[in-house]
C-alpha cells in the first residue's frame, strides 16, 4: 500500500495524534496501527485507560470519513462534531507500548453526516467497540450561508 500522510486526513498534531500509520483504506474501510505511549491522554504511567479508545476509534474514522469524500482535513476547516453513540469496553486498562490496530467501517451516512462503527484489536483480543455519529462542516459550507 501507499504511503499516506495521515496529517492530511487529520487535524490532531502532538500528544492527541494517537494514530501512528494507515495500513488500510479505501471508501468502504480504514484500518489504522497505533502503539499506547505514557503521553497518551488518561495515562497513569503504566497503562492507559480504556477510554483513550474511543479517541483512537475517532480519528481511524475521521480517516476514513476524509478518504471517501476524497478531502483533505482542511476542507474540514470548521471542524468535525463527533458523538459517541455507544461505546463497549472489555478490558479495564490498556498496557503501554501495546500495538493496537483499530478497524472503521460505515454503517450508514446522509451528505455530512455519517455513522461509524470500530473496532480495537490487540492480537486477537478486542478491546472495544464504538459506534460513532460524525457531522462534518465544510469551509465551503459556511462561505455559502
Amino acid at each position: 500500500m501507499q504511503d499516506i500522510a495521515i496529517d492530511d486526513l487529520i487535524p490532531h498534531r502532538g500528544r492527541m495524534k494517537l494514530i501512528a500509520s494507515i495500513v488500510q483504506v479505501s471508501n468502504d474501510i480504514a484500518v489504522t496501527s497505533a502503539v499506547v505511549a505514557d503521553t497518551w491522554p488518561l495515562c497513569d504511567g503504566v497503562s492507559v485507560s480504556p477510554i483513550a479508545l474511543i479517541e483512537v476509534a475517532a480519528q481511524t474514522a475521521g480517516v476514513l470519513s476524509c478518504w471517501k469524500k476524497g478531502e483533505s482535513r482542511s476542507a474540514f476547516i470548521a471542524g468535525m462534531l463527533t458523538g459517541i453513540k455507544s461505546a463497549e469496553f472489555f478490558v479495564d486498562k490498556v498496557p503501554l507500548h501495546a500495538e493496537l490496530i483499530t478497524t472503521a467501517t460505515t454503517m450508514y451516512s446522509l451528505e455530512d453526516y455519517e455513522a461509524i462503527e470500530a473496532t480495537v484489536m490487540l492480537g486477537e483480543q478486542c478491546l472495544c467497540k464504538v459506534q460513532l455519529q460524525i457531522f462534518g462542516l465544510r469551509s465551503k459550507d459556511i462561505q455559502d450561508s
